[in-house]
């Protein structure tokens, strides 16, 4: 736990440093293009638009002997639900499945199905915050993970001055049930992230991912350090991303160093 308390004091005191400069950046008139804004709101996890991202992950050296390597895809919508004149709800669903290779044996999981939600204020220029419910179900068997069913709250801020979005998000569960057999749903998740988006709609992304598990006492962390560009296609805005990870912190079942990232997002107009 105090190494996720380390990272966590690292990354506020690097958004202290960065908004210390952005008083001066915004009194300039804004030269973004429509795919610029469509990239940049894409990097905010609370934004009010329908988004449809899909990630690829490859994680090496997995496992109590370093010999399992998986590949990892997730589809994590952003939802915005109207919920009044000065309210709206933003559901966000993330499915995860892996993929993985250990001495040319394969498995596959269904990692537990797992829902984000944030109610936050209606309108919003630079400054986006929300909390809300957040639910685990168990799954399906003890290989795919978690058998208890986790309930918590999840949370998250962005700051979007122009170009730029700084922030993110924070899931807390508190498993329920018996069933450890997969492992425990109690644990913390924090994503922080910056991005940097050009006025002709390339974004470069370096993101976090810490974990901790309360009941192993275990915190991983997986930095990621991404770019790619943002186009229009069909009458709608694609973002594409890839970069390199790296687990800055490991446990004996986690991915050990680097790996490698690939993102596609869909922006539904509003």
């Amino acid at each position: 736990m105090m190494i996720f308390h380390f990272f966590l004091r690292i990354y506020f005191l690097l958004i202290l440093l960065v908004l210390s400069g952005f008083a001066f950046a915004q009194t300039s008139v804004s030269k973004m293009t429509e795919a610029a804004k469509a990239a940049q709101n894409i990097q905010n996890k609370l934004y009010p638009q329908i988004q449809l991202p899909f990630t690829y992950n490859y994680n090496q050296k997995m496992g109590a002997n370093n010999g399992s390597q998986q590949d990892q895809f997730e589809l994590n919508p952003i939802i915005p639900i109207a919920l009044g004149n000065d309210l709206q709800l933003i559901l966000n669903p993330m499915l995860t499945y892996n993929h993985n290779l250990n001495d040319q044996q394969m498995t596959n999981q269904n990692q537990p199905l797992q829902l984000a939600t944030f109610f936050m204020p209606s309108y919003a220029k630079y400054w986006y915050g929300g909390i809300g419910p957040y639910l685990q179900l168990p799954a399906t068997n003890a290989n795919n993970g978690s058998m208890q069913t986790g309930i918590g709250v999840s949370a998250g801020a962005f700051f979007m001055p122009d170009n730029w979005v700084i922030g993110g998000v924070l899931y807390q569960s508190w498993g329920v049930g018996n069933n450890l057999s997969g492992g425990s749903a109690t644990l913390i998740n924090f994503q922080p992230s910056i991005s940097y988006t050009t006025d002709n709609a390339w974004t470069y992304t370096f993101s976090s991912q810490l974990n901790y598990n309360y009941t192993a006492s275990e915190t991983t962390n997986q930095l990621t350090l991404s770019g790619g560009k943002t186009i229009k296609m069909f009458g709608h805005h694609f973002q594409f991303q890839i970069g390199p990870t790296y687990m800055v912190t490991t446990n004996s079942t986690s991915a050990k160093g680097f790996g490698g990232y690939f993102g596609l997002t869909m922006l539904l107009p509003k």
